[in-house]
């Protein structure tokens, strides 16, 4: 149960994340980032980004973030199952 908790919560994040930075990047133009990445100066030309998203920079950002924070949970989750309930028990964090 806890896998798919943190499943979901990892997935919804990363989703939401790039639907987010997508519509920030190709519909807001960037009115954050952009004054830090031009500097001061206004002798840059105008330039439009084309929307373009590849497979590969999502496939990497999924295993970059989600398999990390699903693996994170899944570890305490399986150790907390495997061990005896007598001894979790008698553990008092030493």
């Amino acid at each position: 149960m806890k896998f798919w908790e943190g499943a979901v919560i990892s997935l919804t994040a990363f989703l939401g994340g790039v639907i987010l930075a997508y519509i920030h990047v190709f519909f807001i133009h960037s009115l954050v980032f952009k004054p830090a990445l031009k500097g001061g100066s206004t002798l840059y030309p105008q330039f439009k980004l084309m929307p373009f998203v590849s497979a590969e920079q999502l496939t990497t950002l999924f295993f970059l973030t989600v398999v990390p924070y699903t693996v994170s949970t899944i570890v305490p989750a399986w150790r907390a199952a495997t061990i005896d309930p007598d001894t979790a028990m008698r553990h008092t964090g030493e």
